[in-house]
């Protein structure tokens, strides 16, 4: 399959530009999960100098800033200095999500508790195959 076939068939978002973090939290943008039932998020990560935790957070509108946010169970990762060099993938279903709270976007986070380290990452959103009786609208 060609990349750009690839592109065509899911959305592919940036989550979080490459940046060096260090003693920071960084969030990216909320994407939507409507039309979607499934994600990856693609954390890339340099050079770790200090702990970081990756995760992906869960928001109440496809914003920059929401108006509430929170985690989604089990969806965190913790690095630390022998993870160097590394790609790192958080699964999500759309199920997943808290959506009688009004919880249907999803966002890449970064902690960095010291020296941190170089993170980016990648939103790829999953079209449904089928329409479900129930699925984010």
């Amino acid at each position: 399959m060609a990349h750009l076939e690839f592109q065509k068939k899911n959305k592919v978002t940036l989550g979080l530009a490459s940046q060096s973090i260090a003693t920071t939290t960084i969030t990216g943008t909320y994407w939507s999960m409507a039309g979607a039932h499934h994600a990856a998020v693609v954390f890339i990560v340099g050079t770790v100098t200090a702990a970081i935790t990756l995760s992906v957070n869960q928001g109440n509108a496809p914003l920059a800033t929401p108006a509430t946010a929170a985690t989604i169970a089990g969806k965190t990762v913790t690095l630390g200095t022998g993870d160097s060099d590394s790609i790192q993938i958080i699964e999500i279903e759309a199920s997943e999500l808290n959506v009688a709270s009004s919880y249907f976007s999803i966002a890449c986070k970064a902690v960095a508790a010291g020296a941190g380290a170089i993170v980016g990452a990648t939103v790829i959103r999953v079209p449904l195959r089928h329409e479900p009786a129930t699925y984010i609208t």
